[in-house]
């Protein structure tokens, strides 16, 4: 093999590696737009549920909500910040927002789970 083809090989092998580090970027990005999406649909069913309740139980479950939207938005404030990080930050910021969306889901599933 000449220099050349070598080269042009490791090259494509870069690029290929790059555009696989791109997609995977792109997929985790992705499902965590998914979360916050699915987390927001709740945060609305609940709203709507507390028409029936009594407000005793519908003055805790607004208290309640509104600490779930503000963690919500937080989770997009991180999502935003994942899209924008460079390759060096990428790891460290994604460690942080998995860290956090695992501990929001845990508090969603908690809410939920109270209000069946």
């Amino acid at each position: 093999m000449t220099p050349t083809n070598t080269t042009m090989q490791a090259s494509r092998s870069e690029l290929d590696q790059r555009l696989a580090d791109e997609q995977l970027r792109q997929a985790i990005l992705d499902k965590k737009q998914a979360q916050i999406e699915a987390w927001s649909a709740q945060i609305d069913q609940l709203q709507q549920g507390l028409q029936n309740a009594a407000e005793s139980v519908r003055a805790e479950t607004r208290k309640r909500l509104a600490e779930l939207r503000q963690a919500r938005d937080q989770a997009q404030v991180q999502l935003e910040s994942l899209q924008q990080a460079t390759q060096d930050s990428w790891d460290s910021l994604l460690q942080q927002s998995d860290s956090f969306f695992q501990d929001l889901a845990g508090r969603f599933h908690e809410f939920v789970s109270s209000q069946s």
